[in-house]
């Protein structure tokens, strides 16, 4: 088991170091993404330096296949950074896909950050005076961003 590696005995970056240590496994990508429950093209854009920042779930789950604590992937890991520019546009887009997915929840929803799938639901709850209310949760299935109204 590899939780006991040094730090500095592991590459710098996420794309050489999931691929480091996939290969120190004996695994395939497609293994891994099979363990892992990952799309294949996950763990292609992992190695080939395109997602530079994973899902606590994803994340978690490659870690135990690789037999490494998530810390020693996530340590080497690129977050996201926002700009206040970019701020109002993501509100805005973020309104607009609550708009989308009341008038239609069944309908494909794409990521506004990505581009991929998300995973949206509706729940119906009531506030303190009784009155019903739908709250929209969303999820994408590949990035960080979420859509919650709680």
């Amino acid at each position: 088991m590899s939780r006991g590696l040094p730090p500095s005995s592991l590459p710098s970056t996420l794309a050489e170091r999931v691929r480091f240590l996939r290969e120190k496994r004996y695994m395939t990508p497609d293994l891994l993404a099979i363990k892992a429950q990952v799309p294949v093209s996950m763990i292609e854009d992992i190695e080939g330096g395109i997602e530079l920042f994973l899902a606590p779930a994803v994340r978690q789950r490659i870690a135990r296949v690789l037999h490494v604590r998530p810390s020693q992937i996530q340590e080497v890991e690129t977050a996201p950074e926002f700009n206040d520019a970019e701020v109002p546009l993501l509100r805005r887009k973020g309104i607009e896909l609550r708009e989308a997915i009341m008038e239609d929840p069944d309908a494909p929803h794409l990521c506004p950050s990505c581009g991929a799938p998300l995973a949206a639901r509706l729940f119906e709850r009531r506030d303190l005076q009784d009155r019903p209310l739908v709250v929209i949760k969303a999820n994408c299935t590949r990035c960080l961003f979420r859509l919650t109204d709680d």
